[in-house]
């Protein structure tokens, strides 16, 4: 049974998937013992675009007649077929934020392990939109600013797949977000002092991705409203967070 099957170009302009591969291949080969790589949007990843027909993170489950839309059947299938432990995937942003972790399920035990797996202290627990969340429970994926990547940032993530696999946690505390909303292109224009990540009192929400070129492009929203939903240290209980900034 494969343990781990990594998603990689689910955009195609977004290379950590790619160059974590290839950091791999050359220095932590060892891990593809029980990793598969599927190449999500292979015509994407080639002309170096988002998407080609319709947004492959949004194209789950709706038979849509796009040739996204046959990649995440394809996908589907895939995961029927090899039942991993765990589905990985990789996202890059354009935006200046804290590398992060996104799951839709924060108590599936084997998202808390990868998650105690690895240094990502930051934590975004979405609801399924069309996405590969729709399809698969056990999924934690990695989103880093472009600004990020590095050979650093490749080793890092290797090592916290080896820490998951052997079993190992790292000590520390995370802390956990939820989305509550989009920001609008004019709030951002007329909000002052906005970072995401961190907490905005006329916003009444913590941003995240703004700065993210591909919502600029769709134009009807900067970026999304955050709250925290908890924190947690590896094998404690969860601690609610009743206010949203300290």
């Amino acid at each position: 049974m494969t343990k781990i099957l990594a998603i990689i170009s689910t955009h195609g302009n977004e290379l950590l998937g790619p160059n974590v591969l290839a950091y791999m291949l050359s220095k932590r080969s060892k891990l593809l013992e029980d990793i598969e790589f599927i190449i999500a949007n292979p015509r994407a990843y080639v002309k170096n675009v988002r998407y080609t027909e319709s947004d492959l993170n949004r194209s789950y489950g709706l038979g849509l007649d796009t040739y996204e839309s046959q990649r995440a059947k394809v996908i589907e299938e895939r995961i029927r077929l090899l039942k991993p432990d765990l589905v990985l995937d990789f996202h890059t942003t354009t935006a200046e934020q804290p590398n992060i972790l996104i799951t839709a399920d924060k108590n599936n035990e084997v998202v808390q392990r990868f998650i105690n797996s690895s240094t990502v202290k930051d934590i975004l627990v979405v609801e399924p939109l069309n996405d590969i969340t729709t399809v698969v429970p056990n999924f934690v994926a990695y989103e880093v600013s472009n600004s990020h990547l590095n050979d650093d940032l490749y080793k890092q993530i290797c090592t916290d797949i080896e820490r998951y696999l052997d079993r190992k946690m790292v000590d520390q505390e995370r802390t956990f977000y939820k989305m509550t909303g989009k920001i609008l292109p004019e709030e951002e224009k007329n909000v002052t002092s906005l970072e995401n990540f961190v907490y905005n009192d006329e916003l009444q929400a913590i941003p995240a991705f703004l700065g993210e070129e591909a919502y600029k492009q769709d134009g009807t929203y900067a970026g999304f409203r955050l709250k925290v939903d908890s924190q947690r240290h590896p094998g404690d209980k969860v601690r609610n967070i009743l206010t949203q900034c300290r």
